[in-house]
């Protein structure tokens, strides 16, 4: 038997154009009045961030603005809506639980500067134990990641609803089930 498609190459619509570098990628866009932006990320596994200076990034000329947990209202994000933005605000504890969360956010007038304005961040912590794997996570006596949960067996379920489910059948033209 042959097959028109399977086992045979098909090529992509826009293989030419990434091949002779025609392709406009979104680091490649330039608007403008443009503002770029970096992240501050923690080089901590688990951390108590004691104090956050951004004086210094703020007084960088062409840097916007910098923000901080604390500084900004947080809405969680992610599938259960339980994983914020930036790191180590009083919301979740003032920790960082995972090498690289991001703590700060800059912006500015280029790119160069924002990441400058970053590297003059300076952030005093606490290091906490931290634990690698999920066997030394469940061992008697491990630190607590999320001290919150009084476990580092997270047993979560999730429950999500929208909307009014009932009106929606009721005013369905067609309800299939099973």
């Amino acid at each position: 038997m042959s097959f028109s498609v399977i086992g045979k190459g098909t090529p992509k619509r826009d293989g030419a154009e990434k091949v002779t570098g025609h392709t406009q990628f979104l680091h490649d866009v330039v608007l403008p009045r443009m503002v770029h932006g970096a992240i501050l990320r923690t080089q901590y596994p688990h951390a108590r961030i004691l104090r956050i200076d951004t004086s210094a990034a703020e007084a960088l000329p062409g840097v916007l603005a910098v923000i901080t947990a604390d500084r900004v209202e947080q809405h969680p994000v992610g599938f259960a809506k339980d994983h914020l933005a930036l790191k180590g605000g009083t919301a979740d504890g003032g920790k960082v639980r995972c090498i690289r969360d991001e703590i700060a956010a800059v912006a500015a007038l280029t790119e160069e500067i924002a990441q400058e304005a970053t590297r003059l961040i300076r952030v005093d912590y606490e290091e906490l134990p931290a634990v690698f794997d999920p066997d030394s996570a469940l061992r008697p006596g491990a630190p607590l990641i999320h001290n919150e949960l009084g476990s580092n067996l997270v047993n979560l379920k999730y429950q999500f609803a929208h909307g009014d489910v009932e009106s929606a059948f009721a005013q369905a033209h067609v309800v299939v089930e099973g």
